[in-house]
């Protein structure tokens, strides 16, 4: 698709979305932008059982996309983070508020303040998605200053004294000064903040000025020092310290290596076998051994080198095909005990290889049936003991920097003229941006679920990066077959 280019297009983005023919779950994903070229999508998994998603991407390519150009595991790996952090439940949360929460053991303390950051941060980015979607108002600005207030509050009630708890801590409380620091100058950057009343703009240069004093006081103002890029190099070091004790170590095994090695055994027994009786018949009617035979035996090797890889990935793919690829361990960290367990399908298809389920949702926007699509499922397993203490955050990202640089940009132009109406105004050119549409569709179901729950998603990317991206319904347009389709769950 190619239109005609704009200034840069607001980033909008709902986690709502209109489910008429299949009940929604009560934990949905939520999608938000990490960057120009990446989208992540989080939710909280609140109790034990199984859990299914199926994320499909629709793409609009015609015979690019293949194990060739991007290979599926490049895909898994590169492309597709899937990740699980702990959190401290609600309850124990509220609770940990009224005594010390520096006597916690090391790991409950670090999970404990790791989930205070984290909903910190959640709940800036949803401020900040406010102000990106409308404008900055003096309402968001309060918000953020209370919270930012009273998280400052929660956080230094009761520091630690010494120990591993106090260098988390010091860890926690520059990344939050940071945090809320960044925000707060960035309102106050854009445009409005200066109509704002002289008392809100007091408070707030108050709030930045207690920070700073804060950092002179206790020496934390060597982590502030640097070029702009080094510092900002140092916080997403924090960040990454800071998640680390409450993030789940995958322990990732590929599926099917046995299969490969067998269907290598036999295919190559049977190539020599035909190449050893071929020998023996041609040595039995010729004594002698001649250059043509030399020859010949050259290129049996040389066509069995060639055909052989190709030859056993087909048929280990065939034998394979709808088995899992992977199967991923999640460890809990410090104890490194098995928290959860999930198996990974990943694979193109056609539009015409799809479930009913998914066709039933795709017919709609699905121009040919030569579109490709990306096709990830997981099926999870988390084990009920892990839900005593903890809920877990599930997380799901998607870098689009590959899809991004399949676009190549264009030099045509549209020439108008600058009045409509008026034919003897002056002619412009009008340079065009060219862009791609993509559609994200999650089917997913939580334990006890009788029907999917389904999201879905418009991204448009240009060659910078993400230009759009729009919740979209996800009205099924068959309602038997999709109805019919709703028990083909995965094993």
């Amino acid at each position: 698709m190619i239109v005609a280019a704009s200034p840069p297009a607001v980033y909008c983005c709902s986690s709502k979305t209109l489910l008429p023919n299949f009940t929604q779950g009560n934990q949905v994903f939520s999608l938000k932008r990490k960057g120009s070229h990446s989208l992540q999508l989080t939710r909280t998994l609140t109790e034990p059982g199984k859990y299914h998603l199926e994320l499909y991407l629709f793409t609009p390519h015609e015979g690019i996309l293949s194990p060739q150009s991007l290979p599926e595991p490049d895909s898994f790996i590169g492309t597709l983070e899937h990740r699980f952090s702990l959190q401290q439940l609600p309850e124990q949360n509220r609770t940990s508020k009224t005594y010390n929460s520096a006597n916690l053991s090391l790991p409950r303390y670090e999970i404990l303040h790791g989930s205070w950051i984290f909903q910190y941060r959640v709940s800036l980015e949803r401020l900040r998605q406010q102000i990106r979607n409308s404008e900055l108002s003096s309402d968001t600005v309060k918000r953020a200053l209370r919270l930012s207030q009273t998280f400052a509050k929660r956080l230094r009630r009761s520091p630690p004294e010494a120990g591993k708890h106090q260098r988390y801590f010091r860890l926690v409380d520059i990344y939050f000064s940071w945090l809320a620091e960044q925000f707060l100058l960035e309102c106050m950057a854009m445009e409005g903040f200066a109509d704002f009343s002289p008392e809100l703009r007091q408070h707030v240069t108050d709030f930045l000025k207690e920070e700073y004093r804060r950092r002179r006081e206790l020496d934390y103002l060597i982590s502030f020092q640097g070029t702009p890029t080094r510092v900002w190099n140092r916080m997403n070091l924090y960040q990454r310290l800071i998640e680390y004790p409450t993030l789940l170590r995958p322990k990732i095994t590929e599926l099917g290596d046995g299969t490969r090695k067998l269907v290598k055994a036999v295919s190559t027994t049977f190539i020599m076998l035909l190449f050893t009786y071929a020998l023996f018949n041609l040595g039995g009617v010729r004594q002698t051994l001649s250059l043509g035979l030399l020859l010949g035996i050259a290129l049996s090797y040389a066509l069995r080198d060639v055909l052989r890889d190709d030859m056993i990935t087909g048929i280990t793919r065939w034998l394979r095909k709808g088995k899992a690829r992977w199967k991923v361990r999640l460890l809990a960290p410090y104890t490194s005990k098995p928290v959860a367990q999930k198996k990974v399908w990943l694979d193109y298809r056609k539009p015409s290889e799809l479930s009913p389920l998914v066709q039933s949702f795709s017919s709609k926007w699905v121009a040919s049936d030569e579109q490709q699509t990306i096709s990830y499922r997981t099926a999870l397993t988390l084990f009920s003991a892990n839900f005593k203490m903890n809920q877990f955050q599930e997380r799901l990202s998607l870098d689009c920097e590959h899809f991004c640089e399949m676009i190549r940009s264009t030099t045509n132009q549209l020439y108008a003229w600058s009045d409509a109406n008026g034919l003897t105004s002056a002619i412009q050119a009008h340079p065009i941006e060219k862009q791609h549409d993509y559609n994200l569709l999650l089917i997913y179901s939580d334990p006890g679920q009788k029907q999917p729950s389904t999201q879905r998603w418009r991204i448009r990317l240009n060659s910078q990066g993400i230009v759009h991206c729009k919740a979209k319904k996800t009205a099924s347009s068959d309602h038997g077959t999709a109805e019919k389709a709703e028990g083909e769950r995965l094993d």
